[in-house]
């Protein structure tokens, strides 16, 4: 009885660790998943995923000077001209 009792305590024990991380195991899956999608996507599609991946490194470095702007303080405001004079 007590052996029963020792193997109940030890499941409920492994059903909260993995409740506790199935994010990360779920997060694990997805970015696999992505990867094994994108390396499909580069053989069978070259053009499209070159397209894309351009985009996307685009959209980043575009995002990066984005926030080099806005930290220096000179980033587009509403109507307002680039450059610090019409600063609030």
């Amino acid at each position: 009885m007590e052996f029963l009792l020792q193997w109940a305590d030890d499941l409920d024990d492994a059903i909260h660790a993995l409740r506790h991380l199935a994010p990360r195991i779920i997060g694990l899956l997805v970015a696999v998943l992505l990867f094994v999608a994108t390396g499909f996507a580069f053989v069978r599609f070259p053009a499209v995923g070159l397209t894309i991946v351009g985009v996307v490194l685009s959209a980043s470095l575009i995002d990066a000077l984005r926030y080099r702007m806005q930290a220096r303080g000179v980033w587009l405001r509403g109507n307002r001209e680039w450059g610090g004079a019409n600063r609030e």
